[in-house]
């Protein structure tokens, strides 16, 4: 294997080397414990010494358990959804963290992505609608399920095909204070305010509890950037019910199809710019900026 940029990277970003960083700390706590209390010359009779390498093992124990447990995380919220999915429930895809490039989150993303497709596929089979019932939008099973090399002009001509994920903040915490009715009575409104400015397109759909996907084939940057937002804005100004004007607050990530990528991959890049437009907290539509 050639150790290029692109190896140095992906080993840096690497669960294992996390892994050797806390064990190799939390080892030598105890040394650096003992090391400290010979250089301060607090104790050096063996009773204290004793206990301060005891002390210091103990904490580096207690260090590296938490650590590890924090670490695997994500590998146990995994687990979690999958069994729950396979016990015939829901798959919670807005429990699970896909931020990230270790070998945990690359698992995380795949395993969305595949039970999407599955789902897909298992409602063409069966024939059940793929619309979600709050929003009216297409749900999350059906836009895995299109086939983005169909798009007119995709193949030749060369139309652009631009992904946009956006997530609703704030609709937890409404359901928090004023209960599951009034959150349910907000995301029919956000649909509502989709479908007044996504039509006449067709590809918007509601991926999981708080996230959305909008697909423009031939679109040019400017009006996608305007399309998003608007949206953003409307949703931004919503009142329901108790619900006060500002409360709701969306967030984009940006993606444009390069040579054949399938929807999976093209949601993929748009989760991580989604992800990064967080980090910064930026709306993620200066991407689109002229």
């Amino acid at each position: 294997m050639v150790w290029d940029g692109t190896n140095r990277a992906n080993w840096r970003r690497s669960i294992v080397l996390k892994i050797f960083v806390i064990c190799f700390v939390c080892i030598h706590i105890p040394l650096i414990a003992l090391l400290l209390n010979f250089g301060t010359g607090t104790g050096s009779d063996a009773w204290s010494i004793g206990l301060v390498v005891l002390g210091a093992t103990l904490v580096g124990t207690a260090a590296c358990l938490a650590a590890m447990w924090w670490l695997t995380l994500p590998l146990r919220n995994l687990a979690s959804v999958i069994s729950r999915y396979r016990a015939g429930g829901v798959f919670a895809e807005e429990q699970l963290s896909k931020y990230g490039n270790d070998e945990i989150a690359v698992v995380t993303r795949a395993v969305c992505g595949m039970v999407g497709e599955i789902s897909a596929l298992a409602e063409r089979v069966e024939g059940q609608p793929a619309l979600d019932p709050l929003t009216g939008l297409l749900n999350g099973s059906a836009a895995y399920s299109v086939q983005l090399p169909y798009f007119p002009g995709d193949s030749v001509g060369g139309t652009a095909i631009t992904l946009a994920v956006f997530e609703l903040e704030g609709i937890e915490a409404l359901g928090a204070r004023h209960g599951r009715e009034i959150a349910d009575l907000a995301l029919v409104a956000v649909g509502d305010v989709v479908r007044r400015y996504f039509l006449p397109r067709q590809v918007a759909a509601r991926m999981s509890g708080t996230t959305f996907v909008l697909l423009f084939s031939g679109d040019t940057p400017d009006a996608v950037f305007a399309c998003c937002e608007a949206i953003r804005k409307s949703v931004a100004e919503l009142e329901v019910g108790p619900l006060a004007a500002g409360s709701l607050r969306v967030t984009f990530g940006i993606a444009v199809r390069q040579s054949s990528e399938p929807i999976a991959d093209l949601l993929h890049k748009a989760d991580m710019a989604l992800f990064r437009a967080k980090d910064m907290l930026r709306t993620g539509l200066e991407t689109l900026r002229s």
